[in-house]
């Protein structure tokens, strides 16, 4: 990167990270972020092909969840040991904002574009952040780019027949979240002694071996050829997300609002990309529809576009 930058997070005065790109005289801005379990590294290529294009004229920060990040003065093992909930990784993503936007010096006329791209779990903090900084009116993003996760529709959108449940879609889901979920438990309150084995063991047998896994070799690869291997303790960390996911749920979505498309999507526009390549998609069929018939009828620039030969990670391929 460019530039280095830090920024506050819960917990830690400096535990969020931004990776700068580019010009800061740019007349767009884009927030980057992934989900699990990946820290900046996975979206530098991307980053910076972005920022070097002379045409978009972007200035990108690239992030990610808090305590995802690991440095020699602020190892991950300092950030809370409970992980995040979902207002904590929103609000990152609000002061990631802030330090992206004060970083820039363009000089208009008017102001620069906001965009906000965001991947896997990075999409559900990511439109939290985004819909809040619209209704607040300060650094709200003017269009949204989701890699391959895409949340439930706004009420205000919402319409039409419901998809038809898909069973095995539904198994899938719910059987990897919650062994990663468990995994984050066991690791808290049981200590790795218990959370590594049973990490290994379920991760290989059933997601490996049994093909419950939603995503395929093609995204293994990906993964597999990160410069920095992931230990696997700080991996499971990682998992928190998926804890915090069924204490929500448990608590009927507390915790999660404005997890959802923008309400309205002529302001705030939403492209929505995904590889096809797994056994499983991590979209909502009524969401897709929705930006599918918002191309269609010409309401905004909003789409949904299947990327075909590509994954979960299908942005490393752009």
């Amino acid at each position: 990167p460019d530039k280095i930058i830090y920024y506050p997070v819960a917990g830690s005065p400096v535990g969020g990270v931004l990776y700068l790109y580019g010009s800061p005289a740019s007349k767009n801005i884009a927030l980057v972020s992934a989900g699990f379990p990946d820290d900046p590294e996975i979206f530098q290529p991307f980053a910076s092909k972005l920022a070097l294009d002379k045409e978009t004229d972007t200035l990108v920060g690239v992030t990610c969840l808090p305590g995802y990040y690991d440095r020699k003065d602020h190892p991950w093992t300092q950030y809370k040991k409970d992980g995040f909930t979902f207002d904590e990784m929103a609000n990152a993503m609000k002061e990631a904002a802030k330090c992206l936007c004060l970083y820039s010096t363009f000089k208009g006329p008017g102001k620069p574009k906001i965009i906000g791209i965001f991947h896997d779990w990075g999409v559900v903090p990511g439109c939290m952040w985004a819909n809040r900084a619209k209704t607040d009116g300060v650094n709200a993003p003017d269009e949204l780019v989701l890699f391959d996760v895409l949340p439930a529709a706004s009420k205000q959108l919402e319409g039409g027949p419901r998809p038809r449940l898909d069973p095995y879609k539904l198994f899938i889901t719910l059987f990897y979240r919650i062994l990663f979920a468990v995994s984050f438990w066991a690791q808290r309150y049981l200590g790795n002694i218990v959370a590594m084995p049973w990490f290994v063991i379920t991760a290989t047998l059933f997601l490996k071996l049994c093909r419950l896994s939603p995503t395929l070799d093609i995204d293994a690869k990906v993964f597999d050829a990160r410069k920095n291997p992931l230990e696997l303790k700080r991996m499971i960390y990682m998992t928190y997300p998926y804890a915090a996911l069924f204490k929500c749920l448990l608590r009927g979505g507390k915790g999660l609002g404005g997890a959802r498309l923008p309400s309205d999507l002529s302001a705030m526009p939403v492209l929505y990309m995904y590889g096809t390549e797994k056994r499983v998609m991590f979209h909502d069929d009524e969401s897709k529809a929705v930006l599918e018939m918002e191309q269609k009828e010409k309401r905004s620039k909003s789409n949904s576009i299947a990327v075909h030969g590509a994954g979960h990670y299908l942005y490393s391929d752009l």
